[in-house]
């Protein structure tokens, strides 16, 4: 039964003005409460106060939602004005007169301002018609290294802020109007039916109303190693940035973007960048010559002024003490800069801007200018296979269907079905398994040529195999339909887990003939462990045969001979008449 409560804001007796700040003091009122029930490392509190609120069923009517219908897509847009919607604080970006700014950190480029104005200051009081040509000639390195830099910093931050937003472009499965949607994460608000499985990234903070064995890693908000089992009574509530490792779920959203727990500790962990190694060894570089500079001019200068003053030469008894004090100053000044190598800064600088253009070209994007030295230093890049290497779309190419062998079931050739000598019988127990020992879903997407695929992929190349031609254009949404999970006496999923490396469903079907019903077992996982546990086979015509050791190697062989072609082997088994098994 859905609840909704009264929307006070549409009362006709108020004007737009206080109707407005009607709604402002409502949804103040509503995000106190919420609050109170997300309360960081509080699960008993936060248990409490949804306790006292009324449980869940209170939640969802003060959130205005319904946990089969959700939330009325109209309604969005004004959720989200009123509690904001789920994107994460950022850093303000620098703009590029702050980026120019910040080049004149570096400590050579420093030394070299002080040597060049101090030459200018000297170089054009010595000489007035060409003394100040050095020291210009140094400003304008320096200011062609600083342009430079932040130039690139600038394309180069451009491009990884698009880059991050595409890397954030994830979508999610919510019930709007009574029907299951896919919506990007940022169209998140506060009162959305969310749907989530194994594998997947919990969106906002959350109250479950729906969770078959689910759990989920909190390492990322508690360090705590140990996934954390999640259910309707004690610890219903699931915090964004986590991952759920098991089961599957259904929460209502009491905290999105910057409101939630991760939005919180993501807004304090914005800080500034270290420096790269190399920018330290430069910075270490420009000290040393300083100090050596420096050192190198004052003893020049003592040097100059004491044969003057102590030795007293001839050939300057014709010079002034002042004079010749301010050519033993030009002198240093003269020593200091040509000590600082005013050309090094321009050469790093431009070799590092080549540098991140030739890794552009090796989809490479370097952030900063001067971290492409890091990654020049990389020997070895961990990477994830899936959907980095490869498409992150899969297909069954290959397999062995009712101890029958087909070595081509590519889904884009047309006329390929699975062989006649398969009995239907035998189709009817593989289409079970692969309809109902699954949680992926497919959507048909008339603008892309590829359907849209959400949840497992391996489970997805399997559901796209059973709708194909090879078996007929199976309904396997149907099948999933009858099997009637999740709902009292229906049927039971037991979520993929590391540890046992396969999935199971107990399906009950009702019999035709009584009002009992039979339940039949599917597993689905890695095809080395379920046949490790197998001790029969089926076979063509539908009949269950004894696993034979000679029949088991064979298997062994061929799943050998899969895996040294790259593939990844997935094995279906099914037991039947499990009810004497059940309690």
């Amino acid at each position: 039964m859905c609840l909704k409560g009264n929307q006070s804001s549409s009362s006709p007796k108020m004007n737009g003005k206080d109707s407005k700040d009607k709604d402002t003091d409502d949804a103040n009122s509503l995000k106190a409460t919420l609050r109170s029930l997300n309360e960081p490392q509080s699960t008993k509190s936060n248990s409490a106060n949804l306790h006292s609120l009324g449980s869940t069923p209170a939640l969802l009517k003060l959130l205005q939602t319904c946990p089969t219908q959700g939330i009325p897509t109209q309604s969005a847009p004004t959720r989200r004005t009123l509690y904001g919607s789920n994107s994460l604080p950022t850093a303000p970006r620098k703009s590029w007169i702050q980026l120019f700014i910040d080049t004149f950190d570096d400590e050579t480029l420093k030394i070299l301002i002080a040597a060049a104005v101090v030459s200018l200051a000297v170089g054009i009081y010595d000489d007035p018609s060409g003394g100040y040509v050095e020291g210009c000639a140094i400003l304008a390195a320096v200011l062609i290294v600083s342009i430079v830099t932040a130039c690139n910093d600038y394309q180069k931050e451009t491009q990884f802020r698009a880059l991050a937003k595409a890397n954030d472009d994830v979508n999610v499965l919510v019930i709007r109007d009574g029907k299951t949607q896919q919506i990007n994460v940022v169209e998140i608000v506060l009162g959305d039916i969310l749907l989530i499985e194994a594998g997947d990234a919990i969106p906002c903070d959350g109250v479950l109303i729906k969770a078959d064995s689910l759990e989920i890693d909190e390492s990322a908000l508690t360090g705590e190693p140990i996934d954390i089992e999640k259910d309707l009574k004690s610890d219903p509530f699931v915090l964004s940035g986590c991952i759920a490792t098991a089961g599957t779920a259904t929460f209502v959203a009491i905290a999105v973007g910057k409101e939630s727990q991760w939005g919180v500790i993501k807004s304090h962990l914005e800080k500034e960048q270290d420096q790269t190694p190399l920018q330290e060894k430069l910075d270490r570089m420009a000290e040393a010559i300083g100090h050596v500079g420096m050192v190198a001019a004052a003893a020049t200068f003592i040097a100059m002024m004491v044969i003057k003053v102590v030795f007293k030469p001839e050939y300057l008894d014709d010079v002034t003490i002042f004079a010749h004090a301010l050519e033993a100053f030009i002198i240093g000044v003269t020593i200091v800069v040509v000590a600082v190598p005013e050309g090094l800064p321009l050469a790093v600088t431009i070799s590092l801007a080549y540098s991140t253009k030739k890794m552009l070209a090796d989809n490479n994007l370097i952030r900063v200018l001067a971290a492409c030295e890091t990654m020049g230093n990389a020997t070895n890049i961990c990477s994830d296979k899936t959907g980095t290497l490869t498409e992150n779309r899969m297909t069954v190419v290959k397999g062995i269907f009712a101890n029958v062998y087909h070595d081509d079931t590519v889904l884009e050739h047309k006329n390929k079905h699975i062989h006649s000598s398969v009995s239907s019988k035998a189709k009817e127990i593989i289409l079970q398994g692969i309809a109902t020992c699954s949680t992926a879903k497919i959507m048909s997407n008339p603008d892309e040529f590829h359907p849209t695929i959400v949840g497992n992929k391996t489970e997805a190349a399997l559901l796209l195999l059973a709708q194909s031609e090879f078996f007929h254009h199976d309904d396997f949404n149907q099948r999933r339909k009858d099997a009637n999970f999740g709902n009292p006496g229906g049927s039971r999923i037991f979520p993929f887990s590391s540890s046992r490396k396969r999935m199971s469903v107990l399906v009950k079907k009702q019999t035709s003939s009584t009002s009992t019903s039979t339940s039949t077992l599917y597993h689905k996982g890695a095809g080395e462990i379920v046949l490790k546990n197998c001790t029969s086979y089926l076979d063509a015509d539908g009949s269950i045969q004894p696993m034979t050791t000679q029949k088991r190697q064979e298997l062994e062989q061929t799943i050998s001979k899969f895996a040294s072609q790259a593939l990844r082997c997935v094995a279906l088994s099914h037991r039947d008449n499990t009810d004497r098994l059940i309690d």
